[in-house]
């Protein structure tokens, strides 16, 4: 259940990068990211105060909501979109989406987590596919990598923050830590672009308002904290392998609305990040398997088992 919900929010994070090269057309990158983070921590902050749970969290965890309002945030939103616009939502979705290479890293090193030989070909494959969906873009040159290196930092980005919020464990205070992180997090950008998007002002029409509800409230509130949740309860480095879905999903999307083209290297790729998911869900539907199975019991409490109906019958027949 937990990989298929995973799953299901790769869809909705894809979705995300074709509304954001939509929207760019009515903002600019940074207002356009501060107010897609406003909005979302304002929501999730609205739904713990109409809950009546504690909307200030403890005072020990405020330096790490800070920090990831910085760095999985701030910096990791900007850099997302700022991407699209440079490298289009295809190629953007894909190296945006690279995190399982730095989680699984960061999860070795902060969480003494371990992969086994399936996540790492899950692994290998889902680069090897990530590379030869961005390979026509890559090709451009140095001009053409201001837009890959931007989407590789917020896949950096939103790592450190995948990681980060597992080894804080919030616990029952998550969505008023994850709401008060995507809130702080919007404020520095909304600054930015108050500073260097002056000549470029938000025209706020409907189409542009619907395009940020729709990032701001499934698309950010709803998916961080769900995503969060999942991180909770499992090791975080297997769940973000399924991360490697969304160039897939944001590349079909790209070329369903935006007509962007898809060539032989595009959809090799394609199937090669099907075949690491693949493997995943084996992993996945084997281990469950496994688990369900009947265990027989150890030899010492079957002899005792043996023993007690010996002793019942031999009760019963008046022995």
């Amino acid at each position: 259940m937990r990989a298929l919900i995973a799953i299901g929010l790769t869809a909705v994070y894809a979705a995300c990068y074709v509304a954001i090269a939509a929207g760019l057309a009515y903002a600019p990158p940074l207002a356009f990211a501060g107010w897609r983070l406003v909005i979302a921590g304002a929501a999730l902050l609205g739904l713990v105060a109409a809950s009546r749970r504690p909307l200030v969290p403890a005072r020990r965890q405020w330096p790490w909501i800070l920090f990831l309002a910085l760095a999985a945030t701030a910096a990791a939103y900007g850099a997302m979109f700022a991407s699209p616009g440079r490298a289009g939502a295809g190629i953007a979705s894909v190296l945006g989406n690279l995190q399982p290479i730095f989680v699984v890293g960061l999860a070795a090193l902060v969480l003494g987590e371990r992969m086994s030989r399936a996540d790492g070909a899950t692994l290998a494959l889902g680069v090897l596919g990530a590379v030869a969906i961005a390979w026509p873009a890559l090709r451009g040159g140095a001009a053409g990598l201001a837009g890959p290196a931007l989407a590789l930092a917020a896949s950096v980005g939103f790592a450190v923050g995948s990681v980060l919020i597992k080894r804080l464990e919030p616990g029952a205070a998550l969505l008023a830590v994850t709401g008060w992180q995507l809130l702080v997090g919007g404020l520095p950008l909304l600054a930015a672009s108050s500073l260097l998007e002056r000549g470029s002002p938000v025209r706020w029409t409907a189409e542009f308002a619907a395009l940020l509800l729709f990032l701001a409230l499934p698309g950010t509130a709803l998916a961080t904290a769900v995503w969060y949740w999942l991180v909770q309860g499992g090791d975080v480095g297997r769940l973000s392998l399924v991360f490697f879905l969304v160039p897939v999903f944001g590349l079909g999307l790209a070329v369903a609305i935006f007509g962007e083209p898809i060539g032989a290297t595009e959809t090799a790729g394609v199937a090669i990040i099907f075949a690491g998911i693949g493997i995943a869900l084996a992993q996945q539907w084997l281990g469950t398997t496994r688990a369900a199975a009947p265990r027989p019991y150890p030899p010492r409490r079957a002899a005792s088992r043996r023993a007690g109906r010996t002793r019942t019958s031999s009760r019963r027949s008046g022995v």
